[in-house]
């Protein structure tokens, strides 16, 4: 645990030196971002993203092209993501359902992202919506299981690596200003459950949706 946070502080030092090059094409350029994040976790037989958490972090992006008509930059971020998984039924219908289930994660995570911008879009200032994709290597730094008993005991560990895939949209305004729409799922199982009669049909994965406000130095 303490090297990991010890990693993380490395990495957000880094980034933000980073940030204070001149953004120009192969310069690099970086900031800080924050937000929330809606979860589930796929094959846990519970639908819907209802697990609610926030995100927080560090990028440093280096500008590969930039012309009117098309950009791109390659970008790298450190940021901290809660996921997980919740669900609650009214004690008049726990007799036939799930009751109350909460699942919290916590990951530090690490995307590397090829951000695009097919076109520069004024809307009252200098505007730009970008696209983004690529991998993110996640850590996991916590997990903590419960029904409306307390503590769910005998379930086996998470997965201390995930690898996700993560696709998003990002709108650019006021220079240093931006807003991130962002998705993200696991490529490989994050829990593998003891509990389930064909465990390979029942692997679990995180899927996060995520909204972030990040501000460019």
């Amino acid at each position: 645990m303490k090297r990991c946070f010890a990693v993380f502080i490395m990495m957000a030092v880094m980034l933000c030196a980073m940030a204070q090059t001149e953004s120009k094409v192969g310069t690099f350029a970086g900031g800080v971002s924050v937000g929330a994040t809606t979860s589930q976790i796929s094959g846990d037989n519970l639908g819907g993203f209802h697990k609610i958490g926030a995100t927080a972090g560090v990028y440093a992006n280096c500008l590969l092209l930039d012309n009117p008509k098309f950009g791109m930059k390659l970008q790298m971020e450190m940021n901290f993501v809660m996921k997980g998984s919740h669900s609650y039924t009214p004690p008049r219908q726990v007799a036939t359902a799930v009751g109350k289930y909460v699942l919290n994660l916590g990951y530090l995570e690490v995307p590397v992202l090829l951000r695009m911008r097919i076109a520069r879009i004024t809307i009252r200032n200098s505007s730009d919506f970008e696209f983004e994709v690529g991998p993110a290597f996640g850590v996991n730094i916590y997990h903590r299981e419960r029904d409306m008993y307390g503590l769910i005991p005998g379930r086996p560990d998470f997965h201390r690596c995930e690898l996700s895939l993560m696709g998003g949209l990002t709108y650019s305004f006021k220079e240093h200003h931006g807003i991130t729409l962002r998705y993200s799922n696991s490529i490989l199982p994050v829990r593998i459950p003891n509990w389930a009669v064909n465990r390979w049909i029942y692997k679990q994965y995180n899927s996060v949706i995520y909204l972030t406000y990040s501000y460019q130095f």
